[in-house]
């Protein structure tokens, strides 16, 4: 195993950081426009275009890494705030559809706003790391599975 240099070790820490710095960035930002830090990475899902639309509780359960009774409660709550709306397509009953209201865009928007030059500053360290990163192999990773710190 490569040992890792001072670079990566220094970059590690800013990382880690950055990281820390821009989740109180969401949870003030969130609390100011009336969301939590889960509706709002729900309504960031919601508004993707990336996201295969429209989502069902067990894709936004998948997509977030929520278990199915977090997500019933988050879901119920964003209903509850008005955020989010859930409907039964007409060709299964079975299955309901989420999306946001224009309330929950709002709220979304105004919050997306706010932290966009956390969210600037994070993905420029974050494009640093990787450079700084590049010279690592797959091979040089002990465990490609674990979570990395």
């Amino acid at each position: 195993m490569k040992a890792p240099s001072a670079d990566e070790l220094a970059t590690v820490a800013a990382l880690r950081i950055a990281l820390r710095r821009f989740l109180t960035a969401t949870d003030e930002a969130t609390t100011v426009n009336g969301l939590s830090p889960r509706q709002y990475d729900l309504l960031a899902l919601l508004h993707s275009p990336r996201t295969e639309q429209p989502l069902t509780p067990t894709a936004i359960s998948r997509l977030l890494s929520l278990s199915r009774s977090a997500t019933t409660e988050l879901l119920g709550r964003a209903v509850a705030a008005g955020l989010v709306t859930r409907a039964n397509p007409v060709e299964d009953g079975r299955t309901k559809h989420v999306a946001a209201t224009p309330a929950g865009t709002r709220q979304f928007l105004k919050t997306v706003v706010a932290l966009r030059a956390e969210r600037g500053r994070l993905l420029a360290l974050l494009e640093t790391a990787t450079v700084l990163a590049g010279d690592l192999s797959p091979a040089d990773d002990p465990a490609p599975t674990r979570r990395r710190s």
